[in-house]
């Protein structure tokens, strides 16, 4: 048995109902009785009062046991009783979500454990301050073999010589006089064929309810109630983390006055370009990323093979191929765009490795070397031990009655700007004479 069931009556539902059923009533009751909800604007503001002190009772499980076992003055004497601003705190995200405004006031008024009479502000429930990101600029040297950094960052803090008030020492904010200390205003608004209140942010404080007084606003952030902090952080870079990842340092953001702690710091890595190696994206997260590098190759070491160190990989080490040569095992011609891979030389990831992709350039010889075959008379030479050349075309692809001319092969040259800008992809020049339409002058 209960003491009184008056505000069970007042959501429609029975004393042994469970909590799931009373928030579902009141959800349907509050949605319909809000006094804004209504067509013509005349809500029964008294009935929704009753829904939302039932609720604020009922919802609370040591709220509800007292008026169980005492009645209203077990539940803490009425509306605005113990526990008043969580659950207007709660009531009032539900109505922000239902009608895209802040729940405080619901357009007609202080709400109940809110800014009373007196304005005083509502309290809100504190929650950490979102995080801070800053890019962090990193060689592919540091990424490959980890290292200690450290970063010098500009955060906010709270002000500690008003403690985030906005006040000198001694005197405190008062209740904004605009808003009356609800943080938020009203203005009407056309929705439709109505006319409807909607709160607005208080630009008088800010959305804070309190205001400081010019002659008490605090020297030090001139009752901004927090600063600009620079801060050396230092961390550990692990290496092999991919472009993009994030390094959190707890913490060490940004913080608010209105906050229950200090946001995290997040640096996200960003690779710098190097002039021998690439990275490559993982195809996977959790896989290490691979390197590619180019080796440029002489035609002697294209076709004969080689043994030299190609290149100094990122930690310092030499790195040195043997390609073998002509009739050994594993020999073959290594041709410009062929790709080659070293296993396991590429970035670390969690104690795997990836690999290093090599594409291949084969240099050709210059003129000064051929001109030096020449003078010791050793083209024939060279000749005879070169592939030999391409024959003509055969003598049935020339077209019937057409001749064979004779041309050279000249060096290529830029074309002026001023011949370039009458084409516009079709193949035919720009005419003046046309109205500016392409096309061909009249003969």
């Amino acid at each position: 048995m209960v003491a009184d069931t008056k505000l069970y009556d007042a959501l429609g539902v029975s004393p042994d109902a469970s909590d799931s059923e009373i928030k579902k009533a009141y959800r349907k009751l509050a949605l319909q009785h809000h006094p804004d909800k209504q067509a013509s604007g005349s809500g029964d503001a008294t009935r929704f009062q009753e829904i939302q002190h039932a609720w604020e009772v009922l919802s609370d499980p040591n709220a509800r046991a007292d008026y169980d076992a005492f009645g209203e003055k077990g539940a803490g004497g009425g509306p605005g009783g113990p526990g008043g601003f969580d659950e207007a705190d709660m009531f009032e995200d539900f109505f922000a979500e239902m009608f895209g405004g802040g729940g405080g006031g619901f357009g007609r008024g202080p709400p109940p454990g809110g800014a009373g009479a007196g304005g005083r502000p509502r309290q809100k429930r504190k929650t950490q301050t979102p995080p801070s990101e800053v890019e962090l600029p990193v060689t592919l040297e540091e990424l490959y073999t980890g290292c200690a950094k450290h970063l010098s960052v500009e955060r906010t803090r709270t002000c500690g010589t008003c403690s985030g008030s906005g006040a000198k020492p001694g005197r405190q904010a008062k209740a904004c006089v605009k808003c009356n200390g609800q943080g938020q205003t009203f203005a009407m608004k056309q929705m439709g064929p109505y006319i409807q209140r909607v709160p607005m942010r208080c630009n008088g404080c800010e959305g804070r309810g309190l205001k400081v007084r010019d002659q008490d606003v605090c020297k030090k952030c001139k009752g901004a109630r927090t600063i600009k902090e620079k801060k050396r952080v230092d961390f550990h870079l692990e290496r092999g983390l991919h472009f993009g990842e994030k390094i959190v340092i707890s913490g060490e953001g940004d913080e608010s006055p209105d906050s229950s702690a200090p946001g995290d710091l997040h640096i996200v890595v960003r690779p710098l370009p190097h002039p021998t190696f690439t990275l490559l994206p993982p195809n996977r997260p959790d896989r290490p990323a691979d390197l590619s590098t180019t080796l440029s190759l002489t035609l002697s070491e294209s076709l004969l093979g080689f043994s030299r160190l190609i290149l100094i990989h990122l930690d310092g080490r030499g790195l040195r191929v043997t390609q073998p040569a002509p009739g050994q095992r594993g020999w073959r011609v290594l041709k410009s765009g062929d790709e080659v891979v070293v296993p396991g030389e590429g970035m670390w990831r969690k104690g795997n490795q990836g690999d290093l992709l090599v594409k291949i350039e084969v240099a050709m010889p210059d003129e000064q070397w051929a001109m030096g075959l020449a003078e010791k008379g050793s083209v024939d030479v060279l000749r005879g031990l070169l592939p030999p050349r391409r024959p003509d075309l055969e003598r049935m692809a020339v077209g019937e009655g057409k001749e064979t001319d004779e041309v050279e092969l000249a060096e290529k040259q830029e074309r002026p700007e001023e011949e370039e800008q009458w084409y516009h992809g079709t193949g035919r020049p720009y005419d003046e004479d046309a109205e500016g339409q392409p096309g061909c002058q009249q003969q």
